[in-house]
């Protein structure tokens, strides 16, 4: 990994509420495994899947993400359970530096920061699905943490910021 990022995302909410505790916490992941969540992602559109739904993510259209969600094609979710035990994947070395990440955030920028360990579902909007990287505790202003990586690949996206894949992703969990 050639970029370590700390993506943080700001929001002034009302101060006696977490913005996602309006959310539904449709169902606890702490001891879930990797092919049951994966299963509850495939019934909504969740904040990875935002980009892709408004045709703005280089790594899937629009037409892959309605025929995954239709049962057309086979989900992602194969090539990401593949791609997870193979040690050379962004997705495994995302998954592995997550912790790092939200630990050097903490470390940075002194606010503590928990996992959800939820699939969140929006009250009004049933089909906004959302994983949280991690809460942030503590701050007013901050209160979700995204952890990115990016490799020598991948990096070249965020030359000039955060890319705006990235963006709706975080603003579909805002929402």
């Amino acid at each position: 990994m050639s970029n370590l990022t700390l993506l943080k995302t700001e929001h002034t909410p009302s101060p006696q509420k977490r913005r996602h505790a309006r959310a539904h916490r449709l169902v606890n992941t702490r001891s879930m495994n990797r092919s049951t969540w994966l299963a509850i992602r495939q019934q909504g559109i969740g904040a990875s899947d935002a980009a892709a739904a408004v045709g703005l993510n280089p790594y899937k259209s629009q037409l892959e993400l309605w025929m995954e969600k239709t049962g057309r094609l086979n989900s992602s979710s194969d090539t990401e359970q593949a791609e997870e035990v193979s040690s050379d994947s962004p997705l495994f070395w995302g998954n592995v530096l997550e912790p790092i990440v939200a630990d050097q955030y903490a470390l940075r920028t002194g606010f503590k920061v928990r996992r959800v360990n939820a699939v969140l579902q929006h009250a009004e909007y049933p089909w906004m699905l959302a994983n949280l990287d991690r809460e942030v505790v503590g701050s007013d202003d901050v209160q979700i943490l995204e952890c990115k990586t990016a490799g020598i690949n991948g990096a070249k996206l965020w030359r000039e910021g955060v890319p705006e894949y990235v963006q709706l992703q975080v603003m579909h969990q805002w929402r």
